[in-house]
């Protein structure tokens, strides 16, 4: 899949994801879509923690040097997922970020969002990039 095809296909999926009850800070559907976009293309397409591509993580998801997890929706780890910066505050524009599965699990509802950023987002990338020489 280019890149285009994936950004198109990452905007129906968020919209599909929206809810007032989980992401009340975001308006409407159409609204929400559109700032996973942004956010998206704000990022470069990458974790917001340890800045691996997306595409990247695919790669390795598809080579299996990565797990992924089966959910209710779908999988954890092929897309990029809402986070909140400050889990004291709510899901609005300004406190999400996008991040890979494996930083946002990592990270839960333990850490500050610049301290896991500044700290193991490093280590995180440097373990991706490594994985992605292996053949």
């Amino acid at each position: 899949m280019d890149q285009a095809a994936f950004i198109l296909a990452e905007r129906d999926r968020a919209a599909d994801l929206f809810s007032t009850r989980h992401k009340p800070g975001f308006a409407t559907k159409a609204d929400f879509a559109q700032w996973f976009i942004r956010q998206m293309k704000q990022q470069n397409l990458s974790c917001h923690y340890c800045e691996t591509s997306i595409l990247d993580i695919r790669r390795l998801i598809d080579q299996g040097l990565l797990k992924q997890r089966k959910t209710g929706n779908g999988w954890r780890g092929p897309v990029l997922e809402v986070d909140k910066r400050s889990n004291h505050l709510g899901y609005s524009p300004e406190n999400c970020v996008l991040s890979c599965y494996y930083c946002n699990n990592d990270k839960s509802y333990t850490l500050d969002s610049e301290a896991y950023k500044q700290f193991f987002g490093p280590n995180r990338k440097a373990f991706f990039d490594y994985l992605l020489t292996v053949e």
